[in-house]
């Protein structure tokens, strides 16, 4: 079976969404106080570059002196040690001045040398890895009369203001860090005692409710909306002691009925016995007075032939001849009339007990069937039981009666149309420690939605005949809590049903 999947809690839920947004405004801030930073100090190298070309500019264009603009050059790399290199070029890329001496005369390395437009800086940062340190790369316009002939490049060793950066960042993403840390620690603080504390008192409310326990008042000093939840709790917990007390009235009512319900079902089964019963014992009873008012009138005519000396040999031989018929008659139906009074008396005995006896399964279940008779005989139907008569059974044999007669007769009520023809078979086997008790008709079956209550109580297919729908809900109580087994059904439709049932076999206790 698959584990259930573990879920995040509220309280880690906000706090990870929060510092979330936390963080993103944070490396908002960051990267846009970065970008500023980064312009900022680039103004400053433009503002430097531009006082230094205007002093350039303001030179050359005075005394047009190549050697003038170098010794600027010169006085600018000796004033500021954060100067790599000055070259002053014209439009063709040709160099005049250059700190570096050797390089005066040369051209430039590039092809297409950048020449600024006026009063315009072109600012490049050049990788570390080019010059071994972090450069930048000032060009501003060189201007004569106006009008731009040239340009000025500055190399500009920027470490100090790389080192400035880095170090503004670090700080800013230690302050950010410190910041989202600490929120996270005072939101988990007002969270725990606003939110989830509360959360967790009502959970441990609920779990009191749940197992029936007293629960006292809820009070939280929180926030409006929790204890708008905690008074609401309160009133359900009213509510549910309330409903608690009038199911537990109904139910009470419900069970009184119940057992009433059962107990008419009951006596209702063991009338239609005695019915059964008194008429199958007039029959023999009747034979038996019709036969000894024939042995009277019998025994008056051999009277009146004998007072009268009429009496002849061959008429003594024929009224020794009713006698002995006749009383074999007699004692053939008496004799019939006992066994169906004793397999009355037991049945009926049983039906009204639940007191436990050995006894012969087989012996009992036909007796079962013998008291069923009456209505059998009604029906085309065929009562078969294979069972071992050896078979012997410590049980309760009122269970076992009312199992049968409860199938025998919802086979009767429910599998059949008036004037089919059926088989209704038991089949018991005994297998180590208990007894499988098989019973099946071939009738019309079942569909799904009634197998899937056929076991419970007041459920019928024939209400409108009478149907109380207590038979099977009886026999799967005597079944699993009298007899301590299990009972299960399977039908098809149009193939019949089958109950299958497993009892335990119990030993005999004997007590001195």
């Amino acid at each position: 079976m698959a584990s259930p999947r573990k879920r995040t809690g509220l309280q880690k839920k906000i706090i990870f969404f929060v510092s979330a947004a936390t963080l993103f405004i944070i490396s908002l801030f960051l990267v846009i106080d970065t970008v500023n930073l980064q312009k900022s100090v680039e103004q400053a190298y433009v503002s430097q570059i531009s006082g230094m070309t205007v002093a350039i500019n303001g030179r050359y264009e005075e005394s047009r002196s190549v050697h003038d603009v170098q010794q600027i050059f010169d006085y600018i790399k000796y004033k500021n040690k954060q100067v790599y290199q000055l070259i002053l070029y014209d439009k063709q890329g040709l160099i005049l001045a250059s700190s570096q001496r050797d390089w005066v005369g040369k051209q430039m390395n590039s092809k297409n040398p950048v020449i600024p437009e006026q009063d315009k800086t072109f600012v490049e940062r050049i990788p570390k890895k080019q010059m071994g340190m972090p450069i930048v790369r000032l060009v501003a316009p060189l201007q004569e009369d106006g009008s731009v002939i040239g340009a000025v490049e500055v190399l500009y060793d920027s470490s100090e203001e790389s080192d400035l950066v880095t170090k503004r960042i670090v700080f800013s993403i230690l302050a950010g860090l410190s910041s989202a840390i600490l929120l996270m620690v005072i939101l988990w603080l007002i969270l725990r005692n606003i939110v989830i504390l509360p959360l967790m008192r009502l959970r441990e409310a609920a779990v009191i409710v749940k197992q029936g326990g007293t629960l006292p008042k809820l009070d939280f000093r929180a926030s409006p909306e929790i204890e708008e939840v905690s008074d609401a709790f309160n009133e359900m917990v009213i509510n549910l002691d309330e409903r608690y007390y009038e199911l537990q009235n109904a139910l009470e009512s419900l069970k009184n009925a119940q057992e009433k319900l059962v107990q008419s079902e009951k006596m209702g089964a063991l009338g239609s016995l005695v019915a059964g019963v008194s008429h199958e014992i007039n029959t023999p009873i009747g034979i038996g007075v019709t036969a000894v008012s024939f042995l009277e009138q019998k025994i008056k005519d051999f009277q009146t032939n004998y007072q009268q000396n009429k009496m002849k040999k061959s008429d003594l031989d024929q009224f020794i001849l009713t006698l002995i018929e006749t009383t074999e008659m007699i004692q053939s139906n008496l004799v019939r009339a006992s066994a169906l009074v004793r397999s009355f008396k037991q049945v009926s005995v049983d039906q009204t007990s639940e007191a436990k006896r050995t006894f012969k399964l087989k012996e009992y279940m036909e007796e079962v069937i013998v008291s069923l008779g009456p209505t059998l005989k009604k029906t085309k139907h065929r009562v078969l039981i294979e069972c071992d008569s050896s078979l012997e059974l410590y049980s309760t044999p009122g269970a076992i009666s009312q199992i049968m007669t409860n199938l025998v007769m919802n086979s009767l009520n429910h599998a059949y149309e008036s004037g089919e023809e059926g088989n209704l078979i038991f089949k018991i086997n005994a297998e180590k420690d208990r007894i499988i008790f098989m019973y099946s008709d071939d009738g019309k079956g079942m569909p799904q939605e009634v197998l899937e209550q056929i076991f419970d109580p007041f459920f019928t297919t024939s209400r409108g005949n009478g149907g109380t729908g207590l038979g099977m809900n009886i026999v799967y109580n005597l079944v699993t809590q009298s007899l301590g087994g299990t009972i299960q059904v399977h039908s098809t439709l149009g193939r019949g049903s089958m109950f299958y049932i497993e009892i335990p076999i119990e030993e005999e206790t004997f007590h001195e």
